[in-house]
Parts: C-alpha cells; structure tokens; sequence
C-alpha cells in the first residue's frame, strides 16, 4: 500500500529525508506556521512580500520574485509605492499588484487611527527633541516632511528631496497633494545637516522652495508651521530667522 504522502517516501537505503517537503508548498507551510506561532514582526521585508505574493502565484516559489522586485524599485516601500503597471511589468501577478498598491492607503488609515501612539510636536522643545532623535537616526544630509493634524500631533514623517529652482512648482503641488492623502492640517519642513555644511547657507537655499510652499497651502486650509535646518548640535527656524512670516 502506497504511503500517504509521496514525498515522505523513504530515501535510498532506507533513510527518511529530513523535510517532508523541500518545495514551494512546504515552504508556504512553514512560513505559514512561523507566523501563526511567532507573529510576523521577526519577518525581513522580501518574507513579507513574499508572503503577499502567495495570493497570486499559487504554485510557485515566490522568494526570487521577492527579493528582485526589492532590487528593481530599491526598497520594500519603494514596491507598494510603484504604479500597479510597473509592479506587473516588473514580474507580479496583476491580481497581487492590485492588492500591493492598496497597502499604503491601509497603512496611512491605521497611522491616522492610533491618535494614542502619536508625538506631539506642537512647542519647540518637542519639535526639536523629535528631530534631533527620531530623525537624526538617518546618516549624511536629508530633508523629511513632518505631516500634523489639527492638534500639532504626528500623522506620518517621510523623506523628501528637495528641488532644484526648475522643480519648485512641481513639488510644491506634490507635497501639499501629499498632505491632503494623509489628511494633515499643518506642515513642518526639515532639512539635516551633514558636518561641513554651514547651516546658515543651508537655510538661504530653501527659502524659494519654503516660500512657494507658504504660498500655496493655505489655499488648501494647510499651514506651514516652520522649516528648521538641524545639524551639529544646532537648529535654525527660518520662521525666526524671517522678517515675516
């Protein structure tokens, strides 16, 4: 009589494998137990695409897939942000790209929705601490957007390049189109300095960006509350440092 599973057959000799199965659907079963048993925190971001991946390629491994997508966009936030069309054009399934580019609307409702866990940011000591800490983190000069709701708590903090003089409406329109996805009544503008530069000469290059950005949100009932330049163990406030404001 035939054992019930073909592929706990016996080896050569007599010997058992050591895995039941060292395909794809045995390897979904053991991810599938990891989760059940240890929670998806421990996961890298290609297992947890890979997982995703699940859903729309039923009978394949779906690690290449993964970790080549990660490569192609640069990140594993870089995917869920791509247009479903290069998600496809990148090798996923349309069905799954339809499922990925909704991940970042989920994620933005359940930051909007844990009012509990956000950082106020609505006095300068807050503001600072949070940017000398929290963002800090990050190595070489960057510039981030500190999205706020209508009581100076944290919606979402992102990264964010900042234009050249030829890019300045378009970024504009995009940062204020951002503001608006995440629901954020107010904006404060961030730029991290690396060691040589003088934080000065900083400020004066993201006046004309930091000016069309004051301009243009309150159209929208959105308000610029300031752009600091921290670095050094120093903060500048352009909002301090303008005539007005």
């Amino acid at each position: 009589m035939p054992p019930d599973d073909p592929s706990a057959t016996p080896a050569a000799g007599g010997v058992a494998p050591a895995f039941t199965s060292t395909g794809p659907a045995g390897h979904r079963k053991r991810m599938r137990q990891r989760v059940l048993t240890h929670g998806a925190a421990g996961l890298a971001d290609y297992e947890l695409l890979e997982m995703l991946l699940f859903y729309g390629i039923p009978r394949r491994d779906t690690k290449p897939l993964a970790k080549s997508l990660i490569n192609q966009f640069g990140s594993f936030a870089a995917v869920f942000e791509s247009p479903v069309e290069q998600m496809r054009a990148a090798g996923m399934p349309s069905t799954t790209a339809t499922l990925c580019a909704h991940v970042p609307v989920v994620a933005n409702c359940l930051v909007q929705g844990s009012s509990a866990n956000r950082p106020y940011l609505g006095d300068w000591d807050s503001l600072v601490r949070y940017c000398s800490t929290v963002l800090q983190r990050a190595e070489g000069a960057q510039s981030h957007i500190l999205f706020l709701d209508s009581r100076n708590s944290l919606l979402v903090a992102e990264p964010f390049i900042w234009p050249e003089e030829a890019q300045i409406e378009q970024m504009t329109a995009r940062l204020l189109q951002r503001a608006l996805e995440v629901q954020a009544c107010a904006l404060v503008t961030v730029c991290l300095a690396e060691q040589e530069q003088d934080l000065p000469d900083l400020l004066q290059g993201c006046l004309s960006f930091i000016s069309a950005v004051r301009k243009a949100a309150p159209l929208l009932a959105i308000t610029l509350h300031d752009h600091l330049i921290i670095g050094q163990g120093k903060w500048l406030s352009a909002r301090q440092k303008a005539g007005e404001w």
